[in-house]
């Protein structure tokens, strides 16, 4: 240590020097790079499922893994003792251990024998025995560390607590009546003209903040010097404060990508920081080394070998090992690293889920080439692919008299959606695509006057609301306001609170009262011609594998959740819907293929809509199971009897299917799990209860993406543990709809089950705490407590109850009826599946059609799914 310090920047009264252009372009293109590894962090009201390591999807997933633990300090996996209670309970078997470390290893499976007491041991017994005895793996350290956080720890909280208070200030500013001053001007402009003003701030800080120069980038220069930081560490320095909280900047990449103009920057957020740092630094000693980076100890050192080893050895029984015993155990166990101990854990985990699934499953053709010739269904029923609806097609296909279909829940109806009360517009349909319609809601014909009065009363309604709002957030109105609404609200809150269904359905009344029903339809704006309809229908039909053999009804159900006081409400609801509701997206699709001039156009590409065919929409909550059809006044009197016994069967699988999730329900009633109509209006109070804290359950669970026809997985149940998407191999030649699926769905499928991975493994870094200490800032996001980092993931209440976890965390297994040469092809023409599948972010299996067994896609080809053997 020497005795030097940091200086103040800018703590002078002298001009600040000229700027240095090379500086500020090394600076910027450094941040840049930095800023690469965080994730996306979606805003509360579009929270879109990500992955926590979307940066370094570019590395294989182990690499990955060890990459997070330097730059977070965040595990990907499981402690070992859960690992070894799952072995113990059967979770997790020995075939699943060697299976695992035959895959990692080949070579052990020629390694000669050890024998000791008569007794001879193989290479698969020496390391499984350090699997389940050997001392867990330190836990992982953040490499990449400011000097705050070297030198004087009470600053790096100081700053961090700084930085995250003018966050949530600015950030929320569109959602509160104070507006911060400059706000137009950017983040950095609007911080700069209060700063100075900090009372909790010393004297000395406080003029250095007065003086700072205008440009963000500016600032930063000035602060990196101050810190000693040279440019060549300019990227690790900027590393090192960017993964230290990494929600808020993960929030300001989206605005980065997503706002115009841009008003908050990365570089405004590290300037910020950076100041801070080096004007509350003044006074510590500084390192004699001014390192930005700890050095990760990347090799398990060779003294810990022995210890392994005679540990191992003792676990085998082998109490006295010779010392070419302990030599060989130690060469042994130099190929298995403590740290990737867990990495083999996590594939003998997913394997024992995959080998049962799998043989379940027929690996032959069973789909005949046309169904044509088959028996009319009563009706078809077009799912969202969520996991959920896995347990209601499973329910519903129990009579015998539908077929059900899978298909991303936004129905290839990508949209920009208005609805009735002419609000701000929605998109409705995955990230990874724009709206390609323009939709609003109108009032159905002869329901103007009706609709007007629902109108006026959603108007009233919403002016209340903001008026509410806008009371409670200004400086002296609140305490005016508790006064004259706390008479009603008091006994409001305590109908909500001791009997939530009761309050819930007062409250509907009321708003029917106010805003009574009213009959709309779906209007698509101009633009959006019928040869762009057709082929809209081409596509979609030909996607979901419905192109010929129509029921009189077919159903788009989409999905979404109803719960109360849940700032996760859109982590619930439809992720092919932009994380909203998919009713209208089902309306705009059913609008489309009942137009008399598409199907027309239709049948130039060979599909023949029969004339008695009429495309309905429905919407199925998960949180209670409850379907609901759409627009039900428009559905011809000749459907009528069909439409009531499908409702009537709808409503039958819906309590089935609550009933079975009653079993996982945390402090459901145990007659519900027997008792549909228990299970249903159980179901119907937790969706109500706005201190209810396990509503639902969403995709938890999430280990397997299927696509396929219905026949490879009809009967089986799924647990509401795969995604479900229809394909029909022999009516896709030339491979355009799988690569569609693969491209599109199963991506946000992957990111779906990252998002659910990283919050069960390192819920401290990549979940969002606990919901009962949560602090919403508006659409942003949340704090757990009432500062600190904005949280990246899912509550823990999502994945867990207490110590229980109900998400199991495993990558995702993607099942694909289709030839291998087809999926070839496609993973050869695309990027992003090269990253995923040869990285092992997913795995691909398909059937061997001529032998009827399964095959496992590598970086090296297709192998048989049963691998190597020991």
């Amino acid at each position: 240590m020497t005795n030097t310090s940091p200086a103040h920047p800018a703590s002078t009264e002298s001009s600040p020097p000229a700027p240095n252009l090379r500086a500020r372009a090394t600076l910027r293109s450094s941040v840049a790079v930095a800023a690469r590894i965080l994730p996306t962090h979606y805003p509360l009201r579009t929270f879109i499922a990500v992955n926590p390591l979307d940066g370094l999807k570019h590395l294989p997933f182990d690499t990955a893994a060890f990459r997070a633990g330097e730059l977070y300090g965040a595990t990907a996996a499981l402690p070992e003792g859960k690992y070894r209670d799952y072995f113990s309970q059967g979770r997790i078997s020995t075939v699943d251990l060697d299976h695992a470390l035959a895959r990692r290893y080949p070579q052990l499976g020629s390694e000669p024998p050890l024998a000791s007491g008569g007794k001879t041991f193989s290479a698969f017994d020496i390391l499984r025995a350090d699997l389940l005895a050997g001392a867990p793996a330190p836990e992982p350290v953040r490499v990449y560390r400011t000097r705050s956080e070297q030198i004087a720890p009470s600053v790096a909280d100081q700053v961090n607590e700084l930085s995250s208070r003018w966050c949530a200030a600015y950030l929320t500013t569109d959602s509160t009546a104070w507006a911060m001053p400059e706000h137009p001007d950017g983040f950095f402009a609007s911080w700069r003209a209060l700063a100075y003003r900090d009372p909790t701030l010393n004297r000395s800080v406080r003029a250095a903040l007065r003086n700072l120069p205008e440009r963000a980038d500016d600032a930063a220069l000035i602060a990196l010097n101050a810190l000693g930081v040279a440019d060549s560490a300019y990227r690790d320095y900027a590393t090192a404060h960017l993964t230290q909280q990494p929600g808020w900047p993960s929030h300001i990449r989206w605005h980065n990508d997503h706002t115009a103009p841009v008003r908050i920057t990365m570089f405004d957020y590290l300037a910020i920081r950076l100041t801070y740092e080096a004007l509350l630094l003044a006074g510590h000693q500084a390192p004699a080394t001014p390192a930005t980076t700890l050095t990760p100890e990347v090799a398990e050192r060779p003294a810990h070998l022995p210890a392994r080893a005679s540990h191992a050895l003792a676990a085998l029984g082998i109490t006295s090992p010779l010392d070419t015993d302990i030599t060989r155990a130690i060469r042994l166990l130099g190929t298995l690293p403590v740290k990737d101990r867990t990495l083999v854990w996590v594939e003998a985990f997913e394997f024992h889920y995959r080998d049962a699934l799998l043989k379940q499953m027929p690996a032959t053709d069973v789909e005949p080439a046309s169904t044509a010739s088959g028996p009319r269904p009563a009706a078809q029923i077009v799912n969202c692919i969520d996991t959920r609806s896995e347990g209601l097609r499973r329910h519903l296909e129990v009579t015998d008299k539908y077929q059900t279909l899978g298909f991303a829940g936004f129905f290839f109806a990508a949209i920009r959606f208005t609805d009735l009360a002419q609000g701000d517009s929605n998109d409705l349909c995955p990230v990874l695509i724009k709206p390609s319609f323009v939709v609003s809601e109108t009032p159905a014909p002869g329901a103007d006057l009706g609709s007007r009065k629902r109108l006026a009363g959603l108007q009233t309604l919403t002016g209340a609301h903001n008026a509410f709002h806008s009371a409670k957030d200004d400086s002296v109105s609140p305490y005016a306001l508790a006064e004259a609404s706390g008479w009603l609200a008091g006994p409001a809150s305590a109908a909500r609170t001791l009997a939530p269904r009761v309050g819930s359905a007062i409250a509907r009344f009321v708003r029917r009262q106010v805003a009574p029903a009213a009959d709309t339809q779906i209007s698509l704006e101009d633009g959006f011609g019928i040869a762009d309809r057709v082929n809209y229908a081409r596509v979609a039909l030909s996607t979901m594998g419905l192109i010929r053999n129509f029921a009189r009804l077919v159903v788009f159900c989409a999905h979404g959740s109803t719960t109360s006081n849940n700032p996760y409400q859109a982590s619930l609801d439809c992720g092919a819907c932009g994380g909203q509701r998919g009713g209208p997206t089902a309306r705009t699709a059913a609008l489309i293929f009942n137009d008399p001039e598409v199907r027309v156009g239709l049948r130039e590409h060979n599909i023949n809509i029969p004339a008695d065919t009429v495309f309905i929409s429905a919407e199925h909550d998960t949180a209670t199971d409850r379907v609901v059809i759409l627009d039900e006044y428009a559905i011809p009197p000749s459907h009528r009897a069909e439409l009531d016994e499908l409702c009537a069967d709808l409503a039958a699988a819906g309590e089935a299917l609550t009933a079975e999730r009653s079993a996982l329900l945390p402090y459901a009633p145990g007659r519900a799990r027997k008792n549909p109509a228990v299970a249903s209006r159980h179901a119907s109070t937790r969706s109500a209860d706005w201190a209810q804290v396990y509503p639902e359950w969403g995709l938890v669970g999430n280990a397997a993406f299927i696509i396929g026809p219905r026949a490879q997985t009809y009967g089986i149940d799924l647990e509401r543990r795969a995604f479900l998407h229809s394909y029909l191999p022999q009516d896709d030649q030339d491979g355009s709809v799988l690569e569609t699926i693969l491209t599109a769905p199963l991506v946000v499928a992957q990111w779906i089950n990252a998002q659910y991975y990283f919050s069960t493994v390192a819920p401290d870094i990549f979940g969002a705490g606990s919901k009962t200490i949560h602090n919403v800032l508006g659409g942003v996001g949340v704090l757990a407590g009432h500062a600190g980092d904005l949280q990246l993931g899912l509550p823990w209440q999502s994945v867990a109850v207490g110590d229980t976890l109900i998400h199991e965390p495993m990558r995702l297994l993607t099942v694909i009826h289709a030839p291998t040469d087809r999926i070839d092809t496609i993973v050869e023409r695309n990027p992003i599946l090269q990253e995923l599948l040869h990285g092992e972010w997913f795995t691909f299996t398909a059937p061997d059609y001529e032998t009827g067994t399964w095959k496992l896609r590598t970086a090296a080809g297709w192998q048989s799914w049963s691998g190597p053997s020991n």
